[in-house]
């Protein structure tokens, strides 16, 4: 599960107008009429609450609350709750935790007939939440790697073909990442890669990045996608744009996020509000901007709208807004930005 330690804690929005993108440039911005599909893990998420600051090497007092996770799975659950057709390509044991949890995606509006049942536990990811909100440890058991390989996508191929947008996430294989990266270029797809971590990551760094229409770091995770080393934030996005992705979406703590591509940048500021829980604000913010895209908002309401949820997901335990639909998506971008475009 991504976490971003401080992706949203100051009020202000701050365009460079000699950087911003042209709203002729993002020809990307149109309703979809095919689905969504996500690839990726889907997990149980277990959410230990803290009610005192937790001590290392000792037991601590904690609240328990059990959800619906995995990074896709979490972006598939927002998307399918705005009823935008989602398919979620994943692997869940043939147990208790896999039967629920393929009923809550169900309620959610995700379609699940590409769900692949093994004879091993569903992934679980377990976490420790400071009272503050943010993130003290936390662990991950996934099954999905060694199951969702380039044979397993390609006998999806139908399905994967009539694609809106792909959305896979680093949990899957170097090989898989590759394969998908070489299928959405020859079939002119939009793929969208969630790098999760800075360990699982580095997997870019060997990945064919020609066919991946935008990848979505957040700062500590941005060297990890590099081939090089760099000294700088500018030096690591001229190398992922000159080896062939077309946008890369940064996500830069307390100074907000930014979206990049060869013609220069579109920034945005973040707003003050009171973190609950940091899981998953990462995952609520590219269904935002997915959800956004298919509305066919322009390029800077496609950002607010993937601010907005991940300030109201803050607000909230565990990773999913539960009360989002399809009618209070725009009145949550309102919210946060009444006087916007």
């Amino acid at each position: 599960m991504k976490f971003i330690s401080a992706f949203f804690l100051l009020s202000n929005i701050c365009h460079s107008s000699s950087n911003i993108l042209r709203q002729n440039s993002l020809s990307y911005i149109c309703p979809m009429t095919s689905p969504v599909i996500c690839i990726g893990a889907a997990m149980v998420d277990e959410l230990f609450f803290c009610q005192q600051v937790a001590i290392a090497a000792t037991s601590n007092p904690a609240i328990l609350q059990k959800s619906a996770g995995g990074v896709v799975s979490n972006i598939a659950q927002h998307i399918g709750l705005l009823q935008i057709p989602v398919l979620l390509l994943t692997v869940l044991g043939k147990d208790s935790d896999g039967e629920w949890l393929e009923n809550v995606c169900k309620m959610r509006g995700v379609d699940t007939e590409c769900f692949l049942k093994v004879n091993e536990p569903t992934g679980k990811y377990v976490s420790i939440i400071q009272p503050d909100g943010s993130l003290y440890t936390a662990v991950c058991a996934d099954i999905s790697g060694k199951y969702l390989t380039p044979q397993f996508l390609l006998s999806h191929n139908s399905f994967l073909q009539n694609a809106s947008f792909i959305i896979g996430d680093t949990n899957i294989t170097i090989e898989a990442l590759n394969w998908l990266s070489e299928f959405c270029l020859q079939h002119t797809i939009k793929l969208i890669v969630e790098p999760v971590s800075v360990e699982k990551a580095k997997k870019l760094s060997l990945v064919n990045l020609s066919g991946i229409f935008m990848l979505t770091p957040n700062e500590d995770e941005l060297p990890s996608l590099c081939l090089e080393e760099h000294n700088n934030t500018e030096k690591c996005i001229k190398e992922l744009l000159q080896r062939g992705v077309e946008y890369v979406w940064l996500r830069k703590g307390k100074n907000g996020s930014e979206v990049y591509n060869k013609k220069g940048s579109i920034r945005l500021g973040t707003e003050d509000i009171q973190m609950l829980d940091s899981t998953g604000a990462g995952d609520a913010a590219l269904a935002g901007w997915v959800a956004a895209n298919h509305l066919g908002l322009s390029q800077m309401k496609c950002l607010q709208a993937g601010h907005s949820m991940a300030y109201e997901v803050l607000q909230v335990k565990g990773a999913i807004i539960e009360s989002l639909s399809k009618k209070t998506f725009t009145q949550l971008i309102q919210k946060y930005y009444p006087d916007a475009e």
